[in-house]
């Protein structure tokens, strides 16, 4: 099973768009406590759904809890501790996807060579594994529109891919 080191933004955008749950059930999704501190806190649950659905998943063992060893690697910038902590376990379990929609993380993926992937591409995968509906897939691509931090090319690109998935396997059906 494919392991997902996630860091907040995205447990909360995929937890907004209700797909988290989804993701936990189709690949092996850890995070780091610094990163459930920030998004499924006591007083945080309170006020946000999202984040009792992120700390259920977790006292569920389907969202795993794993810190990475301190002072191993240094960042090439400043992250918020979660996104920091998040990577760095990415580096360390290797085999792994670092799931993130957080600019500043996602150029440090890069830079360090680390395999990442961002909500909206994980929505596509959902799709091309059969776990959501075009419907459901186009639905969420829409409402990561807008409430993520998405370029409108990302957006585009998101949903030029979708479309292409739905024609493949129509495709396939008919050749069936």
């Amino acid at each position: 099973m494919i392991k997902i080191v996630a860091d907040s933004s995205a447990l909360i955008l995929l937890a907004k768009c209700s797909l988290l749950e989804i993701l936990c059930d189709s690949y092996e999704v850890i995070s780091p406590s610094s990163v459930m501190s920030e998004v499924a806190s006591g007083e945080i649950i309170k006020n946000y759904p999202d984040a009792t659905l992120i700390a259920s998943l977790s006292s569920k063992g389907k969202i795993k809890i794993q810190d990475p060893k301190k002072g191993k690697f240094r960042l090439p910038l400043s992250l918020h501790r979660g996104e920091e902590d998040a990577l760095l376990l990415a580096v360390e379990r290797q085999n792994c996807l670092f799931a993130t929609d957080d600019g500043k993380a996602i150029k440090a993926a890069k830079f360090m060579k680390i395999p990442f992937i961002i909500s909206p591409k994980i929505v596509i995968e959902l799709f091309r594994l059969e776990k959501l509906s075009f419907k459901d897939a186009r639905q969420s691509i829409e409402k990561l529109s807008m409430i993520g931090r998405y370029s409108p090319d990302i957006i585009a690109d998101a949903l030029v891919l979708l479309t292409e998935g739905k024609n493949v396997k129509a495709h396939n059906h008919k050749a069936a």
